[in-house]
């Protein structure tokens, strides 16, 4: 994450949008690991819910998911400060922004498949992105998402 510059407390329309995107972040990763459960248990056979739980932080398969993981962690660090800092939060909606524009190749390409697997992952995009419009985010690191189909070949801009 990027140190902010300012040191100026976030307003409660800032930390209400926050906790809108934490929330449809956090929604969308039980989504995908639901999806990625599913998948690898068609490949690998039934896993018992500790052992998965095991093998999201170890396998492969589901690393993919580690920069959403992080980015929803950075966003509850954030709302555990007090007061939360402003340009800190815009940063985190930068990096939401930049994770869901495919800025990340195997988190982009995984998840482009996921839209195609799971109806509820595209629901669940529609949310992220709702909840990235409402967020403040920078001039630069933040274009506006916009509505996208789960058959583009890049990931829903975000």
């Amino acid at each position: 994450m990027t140190e902010p510059i300012d040191t100026l407390p976030a307003d409660a329309a800032q930390i209400a949008a926050m906790k809108t995107l934490r929330g449809a972040l956090l929604a969308q990763h039980k989504v995908l690991i639901d999806n990625d459960r599913q998948q690898y248990e068609a490949v690998f056979g039934p896993v018992p819910t500790g052992r998965f739980v095991q093998l999201l932080t170890e396998d492969p398969w589901v690393r993919w998911l580690d920069p959403l993981s992080r980015l929803i962690v950075a966003i509850d660090e954030w709302m555990e400060q007090t007061p939360p800092v402003a340009d800190a939060g815009i940063a985190l909606a930068d990096e939401a922004a930049k994770l869901f524009r495919n800025a990340d190749a195997e988190f982009g390409e995984r998840y482009r498949l996921a839209l195609q697997q799971a109806p509820d992952a595209v629901l669940g995009q529609s949310q992220v992105v709702a909840a990235l419009r409402a967020v403040p985010q920078s001039p630069a690191g933040g274009s506006r998402p916009a509505a996208s189909s789960a058959s583009d070949k890049t990931v829903p801009n975000a």
